[in-house]
């Protein structure tokens, strides 16, 4: 007899795999899968660590657009009281 075949015990219950219960091995592995699936989640789904990487370089992107914007805001913002002052006043 090989220690891969079904052999019941003294009250009926079937054992496999060197005397490990087959209900035990099957938890096991429903364990095992539910757990390869939520590590599936994490990795691939909407909270992913790609999605945090891509969040990272788009708030990186606007930030640096942000600051070009300032500057050119600044600049326009000098030009138009630099032209307001060669304006005569109005009453």
């Amino acid at each position: 007899m090989s220690s891969r075949e079904v052999l019941p015990d003294k009250k009926g219950r079937a054992y496999a795999l060197f005397g490990i219960p087959l209900k035990r091995i099957l938890i096991a592995l429903l364990i095992v899968a539910a757990l390869g699936v939520y590590a599936g989640f994490l990795l691939f789904g909407p909270n992913s660590l790609t999605i945090l990487l891509g969040l990272q370089e788009q708030r990186s992107t606007f930030e640096r657009r942000i600051k070009k914007l300032k500057k050119e805001n600044a600049a326009l913002q000098k030009e138009y009281f630099e032209l307001k002052q060669l304006e005569p006043d109005q009453p």
